[in-house]
Formats: structure tokens, sequence, C-alpha cells
């Protein structure tokens, strides 16, 4: 399943970085491999399992707490987080680097998948209407 950036997602992801964050400063403190300036952002920087295991590098923090909300049956928020994470990656990425247009897609398939699942709760339909991942290219695991 291939998902889209929409155009609505321009306007919508400065607003929940605002609801959620205060300002785009606050998650970059938050989690520090968004700063422009993050280490290994430059070609010499060496990624090692070290700076992996470095918990303040979370290099994918905003991405990991969208699924904590995702497993703890907050969608809603779930999704929010994974737009937001969405719109961060596509504005910082080089839309040439394919690694960098999967990660997108990913998150935009969390997007989706989250909110049909936050739909399918606020609905209050029945078991057989429940979304399931590979319904959006995810894995079932």
């Amino acid at each position: 399943m291939q998902c889209e950036w929409r155009r609505s997602y321009d306007r919508l992801v400065p607003m929940l970085i605002k609801e959620h964050f205060g300002d785009p400063g606050v998650m970059t403190r938050q989690f520090p491999y968004m700063k422009s300036t993050f280490l290994w952002k430059g070609d010499d920087f060496i990624l090692t399992p070290e700076a992996l295991a470095n918990p303040k590098n979370k290099y994918h923090g905003l991405e990991r707490l969208a699924l904590e909300h995702h497993e703890a049956g907050d969608w809603r928020l779930a999704g929010e987080y994974w737009l937001i994470a969405a719109g961060w990656r596509r504005n910082m990425m080089d839309p040439a680097d394919e690694r960098h247009v999967e990660a997108l897609q990913f998150a935009l398939r969390h997007v989706e998948y989250d909110r049909a699942l936050a739909d399918w709760k606020k609905k209050k339909l029945g078991r057989n209407a429940m979304p399931y991942p590979s319904q959006f290219g995810l894995s079932d695991d």
C-alpha cells in the first residue's frame, strides 16, 4: 500500500507540534537526533553500536513514542505522533535517498492504520470491522 503525503498535512503537522510540544525547539530538545547539527548528519560520523546504545541518541524517539501509545491503545495520539514524525522526516530528508522515502512511507502507513483504529474504537464497531496492519502494508507482528 502506497500512502501519499496530503497537502492538508502541511498545515496539520505544525499545529500538532504546537499542541503536543509547544514548538519545534522543545521537540528537538526532547529528541536530539532531530537537530540539524546532530553528529551523524555529517559525512565523518561513524555509526557504532555504542552511539546507538546511548540513551541520549534516540534516533527514532518520536516513532518509539508513537509505538508506545499505539500499544497502549491510544491510537489517536499515536497517529498524531506518527504524522509529526512523517512531517519532520519529509522536511529533512533527501528525496533521492530510497531509505528515507521508505521510512516516510512506513510512518504514513502507521498514520493511516492508527487513524483507522481510532475511528473503529470511536464508532464502537464489532471485532469483524477491526482494521489489521496488513491492510495498510504493515507487518502483523
